[in-house]
């Protein structure tokens, strides 16, 4: 029986949270499938095992089996020899370059082996492809050559000849990673109807082979055949009740189905029969991250004490701590993330959040600023120069975003455009209209910078450079509806201007007629107007459309001159409690010399 859902998490938090868990999951698959694509010794390879540094020797070569001895020419068997020394040395990629040159040049199975592994050991995915092909050319009944090219085609993409090659070893009595292919078969959305065909008859010729029928089920649930699919994977758990990946399988499928509860119910299970195994308590911990954010807790503090440099561990526990407010078990995470050089900029954001919210602003800007791009970049960046703004180190926010301008060249204008908006906000209008001069110098195009710049003058009382602004603006955009609604709102100051506002107005609603502001505007004028009814139309619609303290306040004002005065307080009232801080409704009231008090305004609602 599952506890009562204690905590909702934020999208922020969550999309964190999920991301980590799931690259951790990736991760798990991809070593469990890695486990299965490394090549079993070659009879015809000159070193034996695969490459890795557990199995090379001080003299760069594996010990588990002899070399074969061959006859090579002189010229090949120095290059071999440079190959080998390079090994010695950790020279891999000469030792690479030597066996893969070799190996074209003498159509020797053993060297093209050598030349794959050490290709494969160093990530050097062309080579190795190349290396795999020839060798399965040599020797085409050799299991381990169709392995490692039934690999290296999946990393390539080139999954039907993938597919080919997985049959080939499976002939050969060879176990290829079949759930690999599966997943990056999904992964890449290349599933045809040829690509299913062929899962489904590997797995009705092999119906013993794990492998091969839990990467049928994995096909069959991108398929949506879940009720096929859980056949498959409980079948396996009945016959071989060790098999792990047959049950997490089954928790997908459990979850794809809505069947939460039943799933964690059986990973619960399974955490309690395997405490150690990793793979069961992260699915089981993912699952509960929606469902019993404590107890997921707990699932990730067992797991990063197992895995105590697992990166992804420590953030998904991390996030959790920050989530549920245990902000100095969060702090010590996010720490080690940086001493462990692990999601960095995750880890600098979430302490300069903490840091924030124990008022230690200069330690807050610190990490904001050393957040790189990303998921939180530009929230870092909007925090951390909100609080130089409220601290009013104008000096620091400009040197800052000159340094975010010149690093992202061509965001130049949006880091102009936040700069300018802080300015504003904080009321250094003049400083404002100074930056946005500055942007207009290299952005002289840039509708939305003059657009601000028409802002600016108006704010500053400067309405004739506003309206030449806005006027250019509609040069080149006539149809421009917000410029249009702008223009004619301001012209309603105006009384003489009232039929040139309402034609602006009106133009702005053709355009736009769902625009809540523009339909406030149209309100606003009929009602300077005379046309009382219609105002009245308008601006109930615009405040249905969209509660604002400035619409409550223009709909209040025409209830009050059409004598309907309680609803106009009311209305003012609901103002009120939208923005208790406008200044536009007390306005108002003052111009209609009403001597009514509002104090009661949120009680009377």
């Amino acid at each position: 029986m599952l506890p009562p859902r204690a905590h909702r998490l934020p999208a922020r938090i969550l999309s964190h949270l999920l991301k980590a868990a799931a690259v951790l999951t990736a991760l798990v698959i991809l070593a469990a499938c890695s486990h299965s694509q490394a090549p079993a010794t070659s009879s015809g390879d000159l070193a034996g095992a695969a490459v890795e540094p557990s199995n090379l020797n001080k003299r760069g070569t594996s010990e588990s089996v002899e070399p074969e001895a061959k006859t090579f020419p002189i010229d090949t068997f120095y290059t071999l020899l440079v190959a080998e020394v390079a090994g010695i040395r950790e020279q891999y990629d000469v030792a690479l370059a030597n066996y893969y040159h070799q190996a074209e040049i003498t159509k020797d199975a053993g060297v093209a082996a050598r030349a794959t592994r050490i290709a494969r050991f160093l990530n050097a995915r062309q080579a190795a492809l190349d290396s795999a092909q020839l060798w399965v050319e040599l020797e085409p009944q050799n299991a381990d050559a169709q392995l490692a090219l039934t690999a290296e085609l999946t990393l390539a993409g080139d999954l039907h000849t993938a597919l080919i090659h997985a049959s080939k070893t499976l002939e050969l009595g060879g176990n290829p990673p079949m759930q690999s292919l599966a997943a990056t078969a999904i992964g890449h959305e290349q599933l045809t109807e040829q690509i299913n065909r062929e899962f489904a008859r590997l797995a009705k010729v092999y119906p013993l082979n794990d492998e091969v029928v839990l990467a049928y089920a994995m096909v069959l649930r991108t398929e949506k055949k879940f009720t096929r699919a859980l056949s498959l994977v409980r079948r396996i758990q009945e016959h071989h009740p060790d098999q792990l990946d047959a049950p997490l399988l089954e928790s997908h499928l459990l979850v794809d189905q809505g069947k939460r509860k039943e799933a964690i119910s059986l990973l619960e299970r399974l955490v309690g029969i395997h405490p150690s195994e990793s793979r069961l308590r992260l699915q089981y911990a993912r699952l509960l991250i929606r469902e019993d954010l404590a107890l997921a807790r707990k699932q990730f503090a067992e797991l990063v004490k197992q895995r105590p440099e697992d990166g992804n561990l420590i953030l998904s526990l991390a996030l959790i701590q920050y989530e549920t407010d245990q902000t100095d078990e969060a702090k010590i995470l996010f720490t080690q993330l940086l001493e462990l050089q692990q999601h960095e900029s995750a880890a600098h954001f979430y302490l300069g959040g903490i840091a924030e919210k124990s008022g230690e602003f200069s330690k807050a800007i610190s990490h904001f600023r050393q957040v790189g791009p990303g998921n939180d970049y530009v929230e870092a960046i909007t925090r951390g120069t909100e609080l130089l703004a409220n601290l009013r180190e104008y000096e620091t926010n400009r040197k800052w975003f000159a340094e975010l301008r010149k690093k992202h060249p061509t965001q130049e204008e949006h880091f102009y455009l936040m700069e300018v908006e802080l300015l504003r906000k904080s009321g250094e209008a003049s400083a404002a209209l100074q930056r946005v001069e500055e942007a207009l110098q290299t952005n002289s195009t840039s509708g939305r910078l003059m657009y601000t710049r028409a802002l600016l003058h108006d704010q500053l009382g400067n309405t004739q450079q506003f309206e030449k602004d806005l006027r250019n603006l509609l040069e080149r955009n006539p149809d421009n509806a917000t410029v249009l609604n702008a223009l004619g709102y301001k012209l309603i100051e105006d009384k003489s201007r009232h039929k040139e506002a309402y034609q602006l107005i009106s133009r702005a609603l053709e355009l736009e007629p769902e625009d809540p502001a523009i339909i406030d505007s149209m309100g606003w004028i009929e009602y300077r107007l005379g046309n009382f009814d219609a105002a009245e139309k308008y601006l109930r619609q615009a405040m249905d459309k969209l509660p604002d303290h400035e619409i409550a306040a223009h709909l209040g004002e025409v209830l009050w001159v059409q004598g309907n005065r309680e609803a106009a307080l009311k209305m003012w009232r609901k103002g009120l409690l939208l923005n208790p801080h406008s200044k536009i409704i007390p306005a108002a009231m003052k111009r209609l010399q009403i001597k009514e008090s509002l104090e009661q305004h949120a009680s009377d609602s």
